[in-house]
């Protein structure tokens, strides 16, 4: 196998559905943030592409990386997780091939199954081979192995960014000081320096679309709610891949705006809107269709979710840049507390806060078993939400990726059982 040609034949076909996709969306009324969505999906894939193509720097991403870097210094880069996770959503009979690939290569059969895929992928020359590698320490601890694996499996220089997870001074310095040494690994890998008034316009955008994605957060507590959970996985890719871009930040007015006139009419995802959920989780990825199942079959929903809410009292200065990169991934409120120890990050009673500030009415809980650090927590908070709160709460076993864990069928029946026995719901 050419090496230099890994994965371009299976990029271009996501891009070329991509571009089928828009031009499907821009021949029939479609809102305007979902225009935007799937141009700033496609422009995201397509740089990677050009640069795999060019021999051009490419950088393959952590999730919470500060990416606005890599939009100010124009080096393309694309997310082993987020990749891995649309892989299997629109190749479902690929994934357990994938996972099998990855366990294959030493990763543990209950390691998190969309590093699974992504060490699949990379072993099987369907991902765009990297010149450079670059992960976190927020907040998955296997993500620190999963980009390592990465790394010496393309032979290609690595950096990890050990994000701190406290605002005190001692930590804000170190933090600085871990930012600068990226951005000399960035500038040595690259040739390309940075220019600091470029990246000050960059985070100015992405503030922007902070600043609107805390609005929409605000919104969503209206009663009925305006939007349930898929919708928020969007909002979070565009966090994630776009924020610093002017397309995002576009993203972000529209789709506040759209939302805004959602609640002014009052016109929420159910009527009657039976049920709020409190999903304490991520969705299952491998089947977002659960979501609509919910709505549609139990009236009920995802008024919350643990991973989609703004996190409290995190200033960001386009001015201050490294003060900026290191505070920006603690306004996700769930890394914001969920990487710290409980004590200390109040990770319970924030999760409780906020289950209560939506007013949920259930909480639902989905026990993705490689996720340590989730799982951990699962007695605390049923005491907090369940017991104190009095919330009818579940426990929903069952794996982000991996069907083999739980079916869609299986999950949906474990949920019919407690809408029907526990919540006491019957059609």
């Amino acid at each position: 196998m050419n090496i230099a040609a890994e994965g371009i034949a299976d990029f271009e076909v996501v891009v070329a559905n991509m571009e089928k996709t828009l031009q499907r969306l821009q021949s029939r009324p479609t809102a305007q943030s979902d225009l935007y969505f799937w141009q700033i999906l496609h422009n995201y894939y397509g740089r990677a592409l050009r640069a795999a193509r060019e021999g051009q720097p490419l950088v393959l991403s952590g999730m919470f990386n500060p990416h606005e870097l890599f939009h100010a210094m124009d080096i393309p880069f694309y997310v082993a997780e987020n990749h891995a996770i649309m892989i299997g959503q629109s190749n479902p009979e690929m994934s357990v091939p994938l996972m099998e690939s990855g366990e294959g290569h030493g990763m543990p059969a209950d390691s998190c199954s969309p590093h699974r895929i992504a060490v699949g992928l990379a072993r099987r020359g369907m991902a765009l081979r990297p010149t450079m590698v670059v992960s976190t320490a927020t907040t998955c601890d296997q993500t620190l192995k999963l980009y390592e694996v990465l790394g010496d499996h393309y032979h290609v220089p690595s950096f990890m960014v050990d994000s701190p997870f406290r605002l005190d001074e001692a930590s804000l310095a170190y933090g600085k000081k871990d930012t600068l040494a990226l951005i000399g690994f960035l500038e040595h890998q690259t040739g390309k320096r940075l220019d600091y008034d470029r990246l000050k316009e960059v985070l100015r955008l992405s503030k922007e679309s902070y600043d609107y994605w805390e609005k929409i957060c605000e919104l969503r507590k209206a009663v009925p709610c305006p939007f349930g959970g898929r919708a928020g996985i969007k909002d979070l890719t565009v966090i994630q891949i776009s924020n610093g871009t002017d397309l995002g930040a576009r993203y972000f007015r529209a789709r506040y705006q759209e939302i805004k006139e959602k609640v002014e009419r009052h016109e929420g995802v159910v009527s009657p809107e039976k049920h709020r959920i409190a999903w304490l989780y991520v969705l299952p990825l491998f089947d977002l269709k659960i979501s609509d199942w919910l709505e549609q079959e139990m009236g009920s929903v995802i008024a919350v979710d643990s991973f989609g809410y703004a996190g409290r009292g995190i200033e960001l200065d386009p001015d201050d840049p490294l003060d900026f990169l290191v505070k920006k991934p603690l306004k996700r409120g769930f890394v914001c507390k969920g990487y710290a120890a409980n004590e200390e990050a109040e990770f319970v009673d924030e999760l409780a806060r906020v289950t209560a500030e939506h007013h949920a009415d259930v909480a639902v809980l989905l026990s993705h078993w490689s996720c340590q650090q989730y799982c951990g927590v699962i007695r605390m908070l049923r005491d907090a939400i369940g017991g104190k709160l009095g919330l009818p709460f579940y426990v929903l076993t069952g794996d982000l990726m991996d069907p083999r864990v739980a079916s869609s069928e299986q999950m949906k029946a474990g949920l019919s059982e407690f809408f029907t026995s526990v919540v006491g719901d019957r059609k």
